[in-house]
Formats: C-alpha cells, sequence, structure tokens
C-alpha cells in the first residue's frame, strides 16, 4: 500500500448494522464473521469513503489500490487477516550497483521492498572500474538489463540520454527530496536543469586534525609566541602552512610536553598519481575565488579557454609543492589507505583531508599520540581552508566530489516500480541507517551523509556521541559547495591535470607554471577534439540548476 494508507484504527473503520469486528486492511486488524450472515459496513479513510455488503468476498478500494479478497468463515468469532495490498505484486526489478560494502543495503532492504511493494529485487553487482561500462551497456539495451543503476555523477554527460528524468515523479511521488542538502541535490542530482539521479552516497572533504594537540596548553602558548595568533583550527591555507612547520618533529624531540617515540608530520595529501588532482582543486577554487572575488571557472564560459594555468592557479600549485618538506616521506605514493593509516593508526600527521570516513565512521578508531603517556586521543573537524583575498575578506569553498547516485533507465519495462525502490531507498529513515552503517539493520554501506535529517539525527548523535561535532562541522562546510567537473571528457581533463602535478611534485617539472601551462595546452586539445562548441553546451549544462 501507499504512504497515504497508513491510518489510525479509529480513523479507518467506522460500522453500521450487525456486531462486528474489523476488516483488516494494513494487515493488523481482524474480521469477526457469523456463518452465513450478510454485513454492511462503511469504511473510511483519508481519500476514500466506500460503503460494502459482504458475504464470501470483498472488493476493498482505496487510493490507488483495488483488490478482492475471499473471506471463509467456520464459526462465530472467525478472525479473518487481509495482508496489505501490494502494487506492484510480482514486478522483478534489477539494479546494477556497486561491487561489495557498497551492496549492502541494497541486499539489507530486499525483503522491506518485497514486503512494501510485491517487488522481486534483482542485485547485480560489478566493481567501480567495470560499472560504467556495464551501466552504459544495459542502459542503451531495449529494453533496459537493468532498471536501476548506481552511477558516478561525473558519467552524466554520456548517460543522459538514457536516463529517465525525475523531475515529474519527485512533483507527484515525492519522498522527502528537499531533506537532501542543496550541495548534492544541485551537484550531484541534476544536469541541464533537470534531475537525473536521486544522492546515493554524500562525498565531500573535510579538514581533520588532532584536537588533542591543539588543546595541549605549552603547544598553545609556544605556537602564538612564534606566528602571533592562536593555535586554532586553520581556516586559510597561510594558516596550515604555519602549523605544519610548527608540528613537524623528530623522534626523541617533545610533543605536548613529552618525548616522541617517532618521527611526526605536519601535514599530508593523498598525493599518488591518479587522485592527486583532487587534493590541487582543495587549493585552486579558493585561490582563485580570492583572486576573482566570484565562482572561479574550470574553463571561460563563453570561448573554452582553460583557467587553470593562471597567476592564483599557479600560486596553488607551488605552495602544495612547498608544504612537502612538513610531509612524511614517500607521500607522494599515498593513496586512501596510506594517508588513512598514517593519519588514525599510526598517529604521525597533525592536519590532513579527506574523505567524510575519518569522521562519520572511524573518529572512534584514532590512535594515541606517538608519546609517553599521551592523553586521550580525540580528532578534530573543520571545512577545508580557505584564502584571504585582496580585499579582506576569507573565501572558502568546499569540493564536492562526483559519487555515487541512484538513477532509473529510460527503457525500463516498469520506471514507476523503480521509482518505487529508488524512493523507498531514499526515504529519511532508510537513508540515516544506510549513513549510520553498521546497524543492525543494515550492516554495510560505505555511504556517507547527504541529508539535513541524517545531520540533525538525534538518533545517530546519541549511538554514536563522537560523531555529533563531525556532522556540526560538515553542514557548515556544505553551505558553500563547489562541483567536481563532470562533463563528457571530465575523466581525460582531470587526468591530465594530474598527470602534471605529480610530474611537478616529484620535481620532474620544476615549475609550476610550466606543469599547468602544459595541462592547458592538453586541455585545448581534448576540447577541439570532442568539439568545441559542443563542449561549450555541456559546460553550461554543468551548472544548470534545478530548483522547485
Amino acid at each position: 500500500m501507499g504512504e497515504e494508507k497508513k491510518v489510525n484504527r479509529r480513523d479507518y473503520l467506522k460500522y453500521t448494522g450487525a456486531a462486528i469486528g474489523g476488516l483488516v486492511v494494513g494487515g493488523a486488524l481482524g474480521y469477526l464473521l457469523k456463518p452465513a450472515e450478510v454485513i454492511k459496513e462503511t469504511v473510511t479513510a483519508p481519500g476514500v469513503t466506500a460503503t460494502t455488503t459482504i458475504e464470501k468476498t470483498a472488493t476493498i478500494t482505496a487510493p490507488g489500490v483495488e483488490r478482492t479478497v475471499t473471506i471463509t468463515a467456520t464459526a462465530p468469532g472467525t478472525t479473518v487477516t487481509v495482508p496489505p495490498a501490494r502494487p506492484y505484486e510480482g514486478v522483478k526489478i534489477t539494479c546494477l550497483v556497486h561491487t561489495g560494502v557498497q551492496a549492502g543495503p541494497w541486499y539489507a532492504f530486499k525483503k522491506d521492498i518485497k514486503d512494501l511493494y510485491g517487488i522481486e529485487l534483482e542485485v547485480v553487482e560489478a566493481p567501480p572500474e567495470e560499472l560504467y561500462s556495464k551501466a552504459l551497456l544495459g542502459l542503451r539495451s531495449k529494453p533496459a538489463d537493468y532498471d536501476i543503476i548506481q552511477w558516478d555523477t561525473a558519467w552524466i554527460g554520456d548517460f543522459e540520454p538514457y536516463l529517465q528524468p525525475l523531475d515529474d515523479y519527485l512533483k507527484t511521488k515525492d519522498f522527502g527530496y528537499g531533506d537532501i542538502l542543496p550541495a548534492f541535490r544541485q551537484f550531484h542530482d541534476t544536469w541541464a536543469g533537470r534531475v537525473y539521479g536521486i544522492t546515493l552516497d554524500g562525498d565531500t572533504f573535510m579538514l581533520y586534525y588532532r584536537a588533542d594537540l591543539w588543546e595541549n596548553p605549552e603547544e598553545r602558548a609556544n605556537f602564538k609566541a612564534k606566528y602571533g595568533y592562536e593555535l586554532r583550527a586553520p581556516r586559510t591555507w597561510k594558516e596550515v602552512m604555519d602549523m605544519a612547520e610548527f608540528f613537524t618533529r623528530k623522534s626523541g624531540e617533545k610533543l605536548a610536553g613529552k618525548k616522541l617515540l617517532k618521527d611526526f608530520y605536519g601535514y599530508a595529501d593523498q598525493g599518488k598519481r591518479g587522485r592527486v588532482f583532487r587534493w590541487y582543486l582543495h587549493r585552486w577554487v579558493p585561490y582563485n575565488y580570492a583572486a576573482l572575488g566570484k565562482r572561479p571557472d574550470y574553463f571561460d564560459p563563453d570561448t573554452m579557454k582553460p583557467m587553470i594555468n593562471n597567476e592564483p592557479s599557479i600560486k596553488a600549485l607551488k605552495d602544495m609543492g612547498d608544504i612537502l618538506k612538513y610531509s612524511p616521506p614517500g607521500v607522494l605514493g599515498f593513496e586512501w589507505t596510506e594517508l588513512f593509516t598514517a593519519a588514525m593508526k599510526d598517529s604521525t600527521i597533525a592536519i590532513w583531508i579527506h574523505w567524510p570516513d575519518e569522521g562519520d565512521r572511524f573518529a572512534d578508531q584514532l590512535a594515541p599520540l606517538p608519546i609517553e603517556s599521551p592523553p586521550p586521543p580525540k580528532l578534530g573537524f573543520a571545512p577545508t581552508p580557505g584564502v584571504v583575498g585582496p580585499d579582506g575578506q576569507l573565501y572558502r569553498a568546499t569540493l564536492i566530489d562526483t559519487c555515487w547516485d541512484m538513477g532509473i533507465a529510460k527503457n525500463s519495462k516498469n520506471p514507476d516500480a523503480a521509482w518505487a525502490v529508488v524512493s523507498f531507498m531514499a526515504r529519511p529513515d532508510i537513508a540515516l541507517e544506510r549513513a549510520m552503517a553498521p546497524t543492525p539493520k543494515c550492516p554495510s554501506s560505505n555511504h556517507d551523509p547527504f541529508a539535513y535529517s541524517q545531520y540533525n539525527s538525534i538518533r545517530w548523535r546519541a549511538e554514536k556521541p563522537w560523531v555529533g561535532p563531525f556532522l556540526d562541522a560538515e553542514l557548515e562546510a556544505l553551505k558553500t559547495g563547489y562541483p567536481m567537473l563532470k562533463m563528457p571528457g571530465a575523466f581525460e581533463y582531470l587526468d591530465t591535470l594530474d598527470r602534471y602535478i605529480s610530474d611537478y611534485l616529484a620535481g620532474v617539472i620544476k615549475d609550476p607554471k610550466e606543469a599547468l601551462d602544459r595541462t592547458a595546452d592538453e586541455w585545448e586539445k581534448i576540447t577541439d577534439r570532442l568539439g568545441r562548441s559542443t563542449q561549450k553546451e555541456y559546460y553550461k549544462k554543468m551548472w544548470e540548476i534545478a530548483i522547485f
């Protein structure tokens, strides 16, 4: 049954005529029958009033559902339970999803979807490196091989022709779409002013720092004496540089008044070739934002000329290279696991930027500082740093990574049933289970928060007390989101940027300007090959935001 038919017993059934029990519509009430007795009743509920004469069969009609139940009574007082109506009884919906823990929620709620809608949910898993091609081929088929796909929003330029726009569903069968934060609604779900996906995983980035170290009175006093301002969660990249320098120490030196048992470093990026471009963009966005006094662009919207090699962009890359002297050896080989391990398990890094995992899942696993008799470990959270502009204002933006959405195939045989599944998975109560995982109901997900009800969840904050400060900090950070590039060729553009950043950081290219000039030259070639006028239109679509 639909949501509108979950009503209170007192409001649902009113009886006239013979003494009776209750005809069960929701599966929780019973009907008391006497043999051969004809019973007349009036059934009322929001949106329906019907008078029915019941002998051995009854037809029950309510908004969106009509069904016939057969009633057999063998003795006075017999109770007959009528199971709830399921609007898509026997319909099979096939979902293509990311393999592993990301697939967990689809299995966890499979039975709930069957019980509520009658839908048989078939889950097909694919590793991330195969998901793009498998999804695209499946979407193009007629009928589509998959009714629902989990897809990376960077793929929208290629997937748009084969995805069902969801605007009409949201206007008539809304699950509570406004609960999703604007940063994710705009930069994950929207393309060319229409909604093509519903956020599944709220990927963004946060700054983490050792709050147990920041709270040490001796360190606070020494820092202020050296730099002239209070030690606090860093607000600018200049402050990050100061703090990285200050906290870089050798084994045997003092940290928080105690002897260090291993080398300690002020800062680390996830520096391995392949994804290091994200850590450059954490700088590129605010450096350009401050210099321009307005939102920066990857390309000039009128000409598609790259904006990646201007003066603020060069300064951002130079500063990224300069901070390496306060980073661990081998940092240019750090992927997710290496940065997480160095910061959280080895506890040898003072400041780092990473996805939400440390804050929403693992903050209670932070190891103590590597000193004698360390204080209780404590992780601090803040938005990624900004840059102070010539006007004295702080310009700050949080990079909204392309990440996982749910979409419906335009060629689906059962788009309405597919929407029932998507809207169920996006419901605030179900989305909370996914974000909080592991929970008894949802053992795994790896889905990060994306909705107001998650950030403000009393249950989550009560069950995991350390998560509250993180959720507050991330909610503040997401007020100023900036999207990752998403259009045809996005992978090529960003991989080219990644390659030249890596060459500069490794010393293969000595000059940051040369590295970015080479990037811009190759971006021009990619644009010309894909079609400048076409790419211009796609770039325009990226910034067209759906507003309901």
